[in-house]
């Protein structure tokens, strides 16, 4: 059996995440499906708090958790025959720790958006790709960003589609409230151009601004009108806001990630017609009046007009919604998604080889 080990960004309770998902108050965590699907060892910011390395203590001051733990990592990384890390906030500098070593694991890394030049500096100056021998990606902007412009083989690139589990966000037989809509998540989002699209509509806008990702508030940068409410929500709250909502909709601020794409899943798999913006990598998922409406980024009027088509024909939002569903079922459960990297770690396993060959 391969021994691996996953290097993950957060600080998780194994004892307590099983506690809320086994009451139906939270979604599994795809860090511990892997895990049990790898057989693996998890590292995580605890780990790297509880280290007694002077190194990786010292890294964590200069450079952050994410550095400290791919120290943490690579110190480690002798015991095992293939690891995974869970971006590339971890994965670049395992890699280049790696570059120094006689003999490594294999390394596969989740790429979320390897575009801004600091990142793109590492492989340009310090051949970090030398040491990651497979990368899975969930856009295809990022695929062709490390194909053409990064320069990575294709054949160790593998676009993968993200999840939302689809156990935890499933539809309910309960109706919606026709006149309730709502909004979700921090990340990039376009906030100011969905407030003034609903501005005046009679319908009821709740926007559960914040992401269980980031610790910062996010607060609105202007008085909202009546019809609107802005506040965090738990993950449990969140569910019932989706159940409750005629509904949903993922404004995003222009760029090239896939920005919203955990909100956008988690909403189809409560088989909601989602309303998003179709960014320069917000572009797989949706498939426009087929399981859900994309719209130009910072566009009030065709923001407005989308929304009111979708309440003002609820047959065919339901219908699009379904589709959402089966999208969820057929491409992007959590078990799928754990199936995908699971079998890419492993099979990354094949590709690695000697440090010392790549210098």
């Amino acid at each position: 059996m391969t021994r691996c080990l996953i290097l993950a960004a957060g600080r998780f309770d194994p004892v307590e995440t099983a506690r809320a998902v086994a009451a139906d108050r939270e979604p599994r965590l795809d860090v511990y499906e892997l895990c049990r699907s790898l057989s693996a060892d998890v590292l995580d910011f605890k780990d790297v708090d509880a280290s007694r390395s002077a190194l990786v203590r010292a890294a964590g001051r200069a450079l952050g958790q994410s550095a400290a733990l791919a120290l943490l990592g690579a110190e480690r990384a002798a015991d095992y025959q293939a690891i995974l890390t869970t971006g590339e906030d971890i994965g670049i500098p395992l890699a280049a720790r790696l570059r120094f070593a006689r003999r490594r694991p294999s390394h596969t890394m989740i790429a979320h958006t390897l575009s801004p030049l600091k990142k793109r500096l590492f492989f340009a100056m310090g051949r970090v790709e030398a040491c990651i021998d497979r990368f899975l990606c969930y856009a295809t902007s990022e695929e062709r960003n490390l194909v053409e412009r990064l320069s990575v083989p294709a054949e160790r690139v593998e676009r993968i589609a993200y999840h939302a589990d689809q156990r935890f966000f499933r539809p309910f037989e309960a109706p919606p409230e026709p006149d309730l809509i709502c909004s979700a998540g921090q990340l990039l989002r376009d906030y100011p151009t969905l407030v003034e699209a609903v501005r005046g509509l009679p319908l009821r806008l709740r926007i559960a601004a914040g992401s269980p990702w980031i610790a910062k508030e996010l607060k609105p940068g202007a008085p909202l009108p009546e019809n609107v409410q802005w506040r965090r929500y738990s993950r449990f709250e969140l569910r019932e806001l989706y159940r409750r909502s005629a509904i949903c909709i993922v404004p995003i601020q222009e760029n090239d990630y896939q920005t919203g794409i955990s909100t956008i899943l988690e909403m189809m798999a409560m088989g909601k017609c989602v309303i998003a913006t179709r960014t320069r990598g917000q572009t797989d998922t949706l498939v426009d009046g087929v399981n859900g409406i994309y719209v130009p980024p910072g566009d009030v009027a065709a923001l407005r007009a989308a929304i009111l088509r979708a309440v003002e024909h609820p047959e065919e939002t339901a219908r699009m919604g379904a589709a959402a569903r089966r999208y969820i079922e057929e491409h992007a459960t959590l078990d799928l998604f754990v199936d995908r990297v699971s079998a890419a770690t492993l099979a990354g396993r094949t590709a690695a080889r000697p440090a010392a060959v790549l210098r």
